[in-house]
């Protein structure tokens, strides 16, 4: 199973199009001693709001279901070869570079990343910033380690945290 995440800047912007730094093809190799990314569990999953009843004169009422809030996807994977040179296709370079740049953009306020996961395509998303049904992810954090420097062939572990947003406006 291939996991491409990917982050658009502009509308009219797909994954067939933008080029290696806005997106990264988990899976795609099965070598790891090459420098590539690999995924090694997806989770999702829905929260939902539950709010306290503010109206405290009414009897049984104290928690109400809100409704569905966001999704959230949770990608755990590793880089293998982490020593690889080439800064325009690190992909650890690529990744920290998403961590620390904004998350949304006047074009997609919902959030700039996508998501499409080849054999679970119900839960791809394709940033649209446009219309009345904006919606993206937000890429809300990266954790990477335990860095073992024992391990051969040498790779980074990492934990990804993606969010659907889908805004008051929705």
């Amino acid at each position: 199973m291939t996991l491409t995440l990917y982050r658009v800047n502009t509308p009219g912007q797909t994954i067939s199009i933008l080029d290696a730094n806005e997106k990264i093809i988990y899976n795609n190799s099965t070598d790891i001693t090459a420098h590539a990314g690999f995924i090694t569990n997806v989770e999702i999953s829905n929260t939902t709001g539950i709010g306290n009843n503010q109206a405290a004169e009414q009897d049984l009422g104290d928690h109400q279901d809100l409704g569905s809030v966001e999704q959230i996807y949770t990608i755990t994977g590793f880089i293998s070869k982490r020593t690889e040179t080439s800064t325009a296709t690190n992909l650890i370079n690529i990744m920290k570079k998403w961590d620390d740049e904004v998350k949304t953009n006047a074009n997609f306020v919902h959030g700039r990343f996508g998501i499409y996961i080849d054999d679970f395509i119900q839960y791809n998303v394709a940033p649209d910033g446009t219309g009345s049904n904006q919606v993206g992810l937000i890429w809300k954090s990266i954790k990477w380690g335990p860095l073992d420097f024992d391990r051969l062939p040498l790779a980074a572990d990492f934990i990804i945290q993606l969010i659907v947003d889908k805004g008051d406006d929705q």
